[in-house]
């Protein structure tokens, strides 16, 4: 699987990245999505600011406590030997390390009216002091209406076109790489029904390396498109 996606990821625009349907197959998928933690799960952490609004995250705080064990194991296989063989051949990206601990990452839930602006991603691991290459998400949306919006857009260096839209349906993975003029975000407010929602599993990947795309550490940067 790997191999046949390896060109695309390389040629895609506007900068590296791949999609790939049907990732998990969907009875599984569907499974995965049926126990992904609602709005109600008591270990959610809200944000609402100008940049992000109506997002929930941060489980992996209590070491996923109260997931259920079949989301518990795949995020145990993001960062497995298996999946990393994958995007090391996906990529070319030798020597990926996994975070264990999700920092930023495991499980997302963005409900209705929630967004999240246009942004380059946090480019090290300061406990580790590792380099990040990678960014991928998984969607667990069955049935997801494209008029509920929710599509990741990603854009251009200078920040004036959206040159791909990526629609978080089931069992989508999306592998993009790091940079930092790699704008992505979904800015416009979910129109999704209530008691619906957005969800998606996250995981960050590193090197030892340093990348010529991360110079000093820094946080999220944020952005205001001038185009669309």
């Amino acid at each position: 699987m790997a191999l046949a996606h390896r060109s695309a990821y390389a040629a895609a625009r506007p900068f590296p990245h791949v999609v790939v349907d049907g990732f998990l197959g969907n009875p599984l998928a569907s499974a995965l999505a049926a126990v992904f933690p609602d709005a109600m799960h008591e270990g959610w952490k809200r944000r609402d600011h100008p940049e992000q609004a109506a997002r929930l995250g941060q489980l992996q705080r209590q070491a996923f406590e109260g997931v259920h064990g079949s989301l518990r194991h795949l995020l145990a296989e993001f960062s497995g030997m298996l999946f990393l063989d994958f995007l090391e051949k996906l990529t070319g990206i030798q020597g990926l390390i996994p975070d264990a601990h999700f920092r930023g990452a495991g499980l997302h839930l963005t409900l209705r009216g929630g967004h999240l602006a246009l942004h380059t991603d946090f480019n090290r691991d300061r406990f580790r002091a590792l380099t990040r290459r990678l960014s991928v998400l998984y969607y667990l949306n069955p049935g997801w209406d494209p008029s509920w919006g929710g599509e990741l857009e990603l854009w251009n260096a200078d920040v004036t076109a959206c040159e791909a839209r990526v629609l978080p349906q089931l069992d989508r993975l999306l592998v993009m790489a790091h940079g930092e003029t790699h704008w992505h975000g979904h800015p416009k407010p979910l129109s999704c029904p209530e008691g619906r929602g957005r969800a998606a599993v996250a995981a960050y990947f590193y090197t030892a390396e340093e990348s010529p795309e991360a110079p000093t550490p820094h946080s999220a940067k944020w952005a205001v498109p001038s185009g669309g």
